[in-house]
């Protein structure tokens, strides 16, 4: 999907369209040396990471939802979903130069978003409305992490590739729950998964 209907289809104002495409031109500049993001993506950017972020949005009706980004990586999906309003949201990535690309493109724009570097493991004490996350992680490795983010009502966003099903039949082995699964807005074979009610077995 190109820029102008993706723009069009989320109804994104001047400031977001400026901010996103700031954020592309840092992305493909930085990528020359610290590859963040895949190179064949860099220029359908806005249908593979800006679609593919903002398409959660369709699931997290509550701007002021609290989310938390698994391995956000460069920032995606959590930095774009911050652009685009939901702005209690926690970027966590174990590797440094990946949170001071998002540190560096915030103190930039004069944005607020909140990192943390470290592993998922080390983070203590902190329940979110969503979990979110894409190309992270197996399944079942996903649904470990999450019991110690998750509170009565916490749904998952997992933005997951072509193999999704068969990750599904490995994380019920270990684990119950009920998920749906809606095929991607942006190229390339992807699903987004989300998962209610999950209990280890």
């Amino acid at each position: 999907m190109d820029k102008n209907t993706l723009i069009k289809n989320y109804n994104l104002n001047k400031t977001q369209v400026d901010l996103i495409d700031n954020y592309l031109k840092k992305l493909k500049d930085n990528n020359k040396i610290h590859n963040l993001v895949g190179p064949s993506t860099i220029n359908v950017a806005w249908d593979r990471h800006v679609n593919d972020s903002l398409q959660l949005s369709k699931f997290i009706l509550k701007r002021t939802s609290s989310i938390i980004d698994f391995g956000t990586g460069a920032g995606l999906p959590g930095l774009i979903l911050y652009i685009f309003g939901y702005t209690n949201i926690l970027l966590i990535d174990s590797k440094m130069k990946k949170i001071n690309f998002i540190k560096d493109f915030a103190n930039e724009q004069g944005l607020e978003i909140k990192t943390i570097c470290t592993r998922i493991e080390k983070i203590k004490n902190q329940k979110f409305d969503f979990i979110i996350c894409r190309a992270f992680a197996p399944l079942i490795k996903l649904l470990d992490y999450s019991r110690f983010f998750t509170k009565k009502n916490t749904s998952l966003l997992f933005l997951k590739g072509r193999n999704v099903k068969k990750e599904i039949d490995d994380a019920k082995k270990s684990f119950n729950f009920v998920y749906d699964l809606y095929p991607s807005k942006s190229e390339g074979d992807g699903f987004v998964l989300k998962i209610s009610k999950y209990k280890k077995l």
